[in-house]
């Protein structure tokens, strides 16, 4: 399976703001919208990820007054990403290694999507579904 497979299916709708909105609108959308990132764009290109750990840590080092600081004050910028034709397993494994858990789908600068861990996790619980009844089949075919 591959990300790809993983957009197929959920759509490529991304929640996005500009280095220059502020924490407490992002903490708003991120709220109302029950999301746990949006992507900053800037000129369409990727410059950084704002994540409900960063909002955290803003507001452990700034208090209230993170609230009016901007993304570009607080994103992650350095976002790492994966192209579409990446596998489950790839992804899981950038994930993992790098603890977070929202992963932009991005083709030659284009951003495709967004995915989470919980869109692959679900992806991966599906194809052991899937393999299980296979093997089932096969059994019973005999």
């Amino acid at each position: 399976m591959f990300v790809s497979d993983i957009l197929s299916r959920k759509g490529a709708l991304v929640h996005t703001v500009t280095p220059g909105t502020s924490v407490g609108q992002i903490a708003q959308q991120l709220s109302v919208r029950r999301i746990g990132s949006v992507l900053v764009l800037d000129d369409e290109q990727v410059v950084g990820i704002v994540s409900e750990r960063d909002l955290v840590r803003a507001l452990a080092s700034h208090g209230a007054a993170a609230l009016e600081l901007e993304a570009r004050n607080v994103m992650t910028r350095d976002v790492v990403t994966c192209d579409p034709d990446e596998s489950i397993d790839r992804v899981t494994e950038l994930m993992t290694r790098g603890r977070f858990r929202h992963l932009p789908v991005v083709r030659r600068g284009e951003l495709l999507g967004l995915v989470s861990i919980g869109d692959v996790v679900k992806a991966r619980i599906e194809e052991a579904t899937h393999e299980t009844e296979a093997l089932k089949a096969y059994i019973v075919a005999g």
